[in-house]
């Protein structure tokens, strides 16, 4: 599967993409680099919709975190 980490979230994953393969399906939670409690200013988005770290991933998906982002 495709991690990909944009903008303030690559230094805190410690690169801007990640392939990882797996052994079977898990939760996006548990594959993370870093923890997702208590950050809720990160976007994540599963096969272009919107997930979660509970989400099931596996390796035929393309994941993309990415920072809330606000202004007007």
């Amino acid at each position: 599967m495709k991690l990909k980490f944009l903008g303030w979230i690559a230094p805190l994953a410690g690169d801007r993409e990640m392939d990882i393969t797996l052994e079977k399906p898990v939760q996006l939670k548990d594959i993370l680099p870093f923890s997702l409690e208590g950050r809720d200013n990160i976007i994540v988005i599963v096969n272009n919709k919107p997930g979660s770290g509970e989400t099931i991933v596996e390796n035929k998906d393309r994941v993309a975190l990415m920072p809330v982002i606000s202004g007007g």
